[in-house]
């Protein structure tokens, strides 16, 4: 989708608020469009970022790099798990935890059964990138870059169904 494409549906949802999912945190306004343009621009940039990822040792000798893919991923996977959230809390579905929030989506007849699953690990890797820094297993980095299509294949459907309501 384009960046004008998203202002144009940003929009849409902004001159209609009763269609928008705010955010469950006090004072926050951020709907589920929102965050469906922050995730794409992060899933842009980690697909521009992917040639330069050769290996685990480009990530750790290049801060600069690192920093890049790291945040990006963070970004994503909070994404994810934040629209999830979103859309349990709209259809009245309860979770305990950011990955029964993911799991929830398998309740949605909009998500084919392997989309939430494959998921599922976001809210772990996302645990991962922010608390086990200093011992990343940089493969394991490279092997969520090169596991970004259940993230393509979400955004697409939740953009359909933000479209549709």
């Amino acid at each position: 989708m384009t960046e004008e494409k998203l202002d144009a549906l940003k929009r849409y949802f902004e001159g209609h608020p009763d269609l928008g999912v705010v955010s469950a945190y006090p004072g926050s306004h951020v709907s589920v469009i929102d965050r469906l343009a922050a995730l794409r621009r992060h899933l842009d940039h980690l697909h521009e970022l992917r040639p330069r990822v050769t290996g685990s040792a480009s990530l750790r000798d290049d801060l600069s790099l690192s920093n890049d893919v790291l945040r990006s991923l963070q970004i994503v996977c909070q994404a994810v798990i934040d629209i999830a959230r979103d859309l349990s809390a709209r259809r009245g579905q309860r979770f305990q935890d950011y990955t029964e929030s993911v799991r929830n989506l398998a309740a949605f007849p909009e998500f084919p059964p392997t989309v939430p699953h494959d998921l599922e690990v976001l809210p772990g890797l996302r645990n991962v990138l922010i608390y086990e820094y200093l011992t990343l297993d940089y493969a394991r980095v490279i092997e969520a870059l090169d596991r970004l299509s259940a993230v393509e294949k979400f955004a697409e459907i939740v953009r359909r169904m933000e479209a549709q309501s």
